[in-house]
């Protein structure tokens, strides 16, 4: 198959997890004989290395770079859409591909999935969060919001998603297709495609279950208080001036000013902390190994969890929330151990029970790992996308 791909930022341009998964999902396909095209933006740091994949056009524009706070401008927004829906358009006739598979088009704008299906493409999009709700029309009331509703509706209708048939989605779990269609976007018949991870970059340390003096304890993710690290910190104290040996790892960065009062929390309750800053990605599998607990404290609904998986596959028992699409995974006392959110005598629990019990390390790690090998690996993931692309395929003929 020709695959021609939409994304708003594309390896080695990266900022989070969404396009370093594209770009691990589009060089699988590309080995297993697809031809992939990638339609994307020029935006975003340029990280070390090659894209990963050869045919990568970087012809889109974004409404507004990435780490700039979000304004909405719909004169910009409809000028930067009708570019991309021109400029996928004019690609998809020029490559003639088999199926366009669209992924995040936070800050693209509509146009570019519009442009594919303009050239009369068939189309699959992945939804790994809840991204697209953003492009529903807001509810206005009273005399002016009716004026503003026939405006969005007449002038601006491209930028919202009725203009966009949405024929074939797949989300990364129950939780994100449901909390979507909640929200009112149409993808009640969505395809629920968990996500997967490369088993093989993640070898399992020399000990599983093993720990050290002290006990070593890790947090990888965003620095933002909806991912609790506070509460995970506040834990840590506890456990400190109760008297165990720990230090606390926090890999990571985020806006505002919460990493400083995170560092201000760990000096004044007394918690042993080390912040990493953001790492590269090829260096969390080390971490990951070097640490004896990984512990994930979100107190928002998560779309799923990468982070949980690598961990497992790493040996390293997890401690977590499970209120969003991890907890499609975890399972308490059986791969895992969960926590009710920002329960900080709670976690502080789970972590000295973990820490004072060598079976319970040893079962939750060898069960989390046999789970990841055979239901959440990259090759299962790409596996299943195949299959789909495939069947969209066949159906369009």
């Amino acid at each position: 198959m020709k695959i021609l791909v939409v994304s708003n930022l594309f390896p080695p341009r990266v900022l989070g997890g969404y396009e370093i998964l594209c770009g691990q999902v589009c060089a699988d396909l590309e080995r297993r004989g697809h031809h992939i095209v990638v339609a994307t933006t020029g935006s975003g740091p340029d990280l070390p290395g090659p894209p990963p994949v050869a045919d990568v056009r970087r012809i889109l524009r974004l409404t507004q770079e990435f780490g700039t706070a979000p304004r909405r401008d719909r004169r910009r927004d409809l000028a930067v859409a009708r570019s991309n829906r021109a400029a996928t358009r004019a690609l998809a006739l020029e490559a003639r591909p088999d199926v366009a598979f669209v992924w995040s088009q936070l800050r693209l704008t509509l146009g570019a999935a519009a442009g594919v299906q303009d050239a009369g493409v068939p189309t699959l999009f992945t939804l790994n969060d809840e991204h697209l709700a953003g492009f529903l029309p807001g509810p206005f009331a009273g005399a002016t919001g009716l004026a503003r509703r026939l405006v969005d509706g007449i002038l601006f209708r491209s930028l919202w998603l009725p203009s966009l048939r949405l024929d074939h989605v797949t989300c990364i779990s129950r939780r994100v297709r449901d909390n979507l269609v909640r929200r009112g976007v149409p993808v009640e018949a969505a395809r629920v495609i968990h996500q997967g991870i490369p088993v093989p970059r993640f070898p399992q340390k020399d000990a599983p279950g093993s720990i050290h003096d002290p006990l070593r304890i890790l947090y990888a993710g965003q620095l933002h208080p909806d991912k609790g690290v506070h509460t995970l910190v506040e834990a840590v104290g506890r456990l400190s001036v109760g008297g165990l040996p720990v230090r606390l790892s926090i890999a990571g960065q985020g806006p505002g000013d919460y990493p400083q009062r995170l560092e201000l929390l760990a000096a004044s309750c007394g918690a042993p902390t080390d912040f990493l800053g953001r790492l590269p990605h090829d260096e969390l599998p080390g971490l990951y190994r070097s640490h004896d607990i990984f512990v994930f404290p979100s107190i928002w609904e998560e779309p799923f969890g990468l982070t949980h998986l690598e961990a497992m596959a790493s040996g390293t028992p997890v401690v977590s929330t499970a209120d969003g699409g991890q907890g499609e995974f975890l399972e308490d006392d059986v791969n895992a151990l969960v926590f009710p959110k920002a329960d900080v005598v709670a976690l502080t629990d789970a972590l000295a029970r973990l820490a004072g019990d060598e079976a319970l390390r040893a079962r939750l790690v060898a069960t989390a790992r046999s789970m990841v090998e055979t239901r959440f690996s990259m090759t299962r993931y790409v596996d299943d996308l195949d299959a789909l692309l495939r069947e969209i395929v066949g159906a369009s003929e």
